[in-house]
């Protein structure tokens, strides 16, 4: 129970990593915010389980790219809980396509959901920790994308690592106010929508070789990260990016080699 007694957002919670970050955090004793902006189904579905494991849960829609509508997931949360402990920034969006071909509307978007929503969520709920003077956690969903760029990834990689950059940002300028700011970048992760993205087993055996461990990773495995890093067990870490992919990160080498391999 790491978390016992704390109120946590999840942007982007209605499925994926974003659902399995909420789901690990309530079993870890929080009270969830559950965000989604489309997948009204999904974020149902994960409050439901969290309701059965005893804890409160308020789901709440809002586009996080919308300062307005920031605001009004912030002050629901406050209504609901009257704090906010752990931000959890998952909301993210892909568009593929050569980076030559990008369209500008696409560039737009994803940097809006992907990098604007950051930067409105910690800013929103910053100030209200900083207000309230109780410190918090903050985690924000990067990629090892913003390492290794990903090819026909559009504005993707762009994204990522300046999702890493604000970060780091945050964690200096807001250290002083005990608000703890890390980022946590995911390898390939087997999710429904990931899953999607091979047309056959073959494919998706191809892309594991690929890969140190020769695995995708689990949402779970990124959830409990999250969870270490909102917990005091991560009391002095801050400013920080916890690269989780299975060794793809350091082991570029073997990475293009065993890609080679494969074709």
């Amino acid at each position: 129970m790491k978390l016992k007694k704390k109120v946590a957002i999840v942007t982007g919670a209605s499925r994926g990593i974003g659902g399995a970050i909420a789901l690990s955090m309530a079993r870890a004793g929080a009270d969830l915010v559950v965000n989604y902006n489309q997948d009204a189904d999904g974020a149902r579905s994960v409050a439901r389980k969290i309701e059965k494991m005893g804890r409160r849960v308020l789901v709440v829609q809002a586009d996080v790219s919308c300062g307005e509508e920031v605001d009004q997931l912030v002050e629901r949360a406050l209504k609901a809980f009257h704090k906010i402990d752990i931000l959890v920034n998952n909301a993210g969006i892909f568009i593929a396509s050569p980076i030559e071909e990008v369209r500008e509307e696409d560039w737009d978007r994803v940097m809006a959901v992907n990098l604007k929503s950051v930067f409105l969520c910690c800013q929103a709920v910053g100030k209200h920790m900083i207000k309230s003077k109780s410190g918090g956690a903050i985690i924000n969903i990067a990629s090892i994308s913003a390492h290794l760029p990903e090819v026909n990834g559009g504005a993707y990689t762009p994204s990522k690592a300046a999702v890493i950059g604000l970060t780091k940002l945050l964690a200096i300028e807001w250290a002083k106010y005990n608000i703890r700011v890390n980022a946590i970048s995911p390898g390939p992760v087997m999710t429904p929508l990931q899953r999607k993205a091979y047309s056959s087993q073959e494919l998706l055996e191809a892309r594991n070789r690929a890969i140190p461990v020769e695995r995708h990773g689990k949402p779970e495995e990124i959830a409990a990260a999250a969870v270490f890093l909102a917990s005091e067990d991560a009391g002095y870490i801050t400013g920080e990016e916890m690269t989780i992919d299975g060794g793809s990160r350091i082991s570029m080498f073997h990475l293009v080699h065993r890609l080679a391999m494969c074709t």
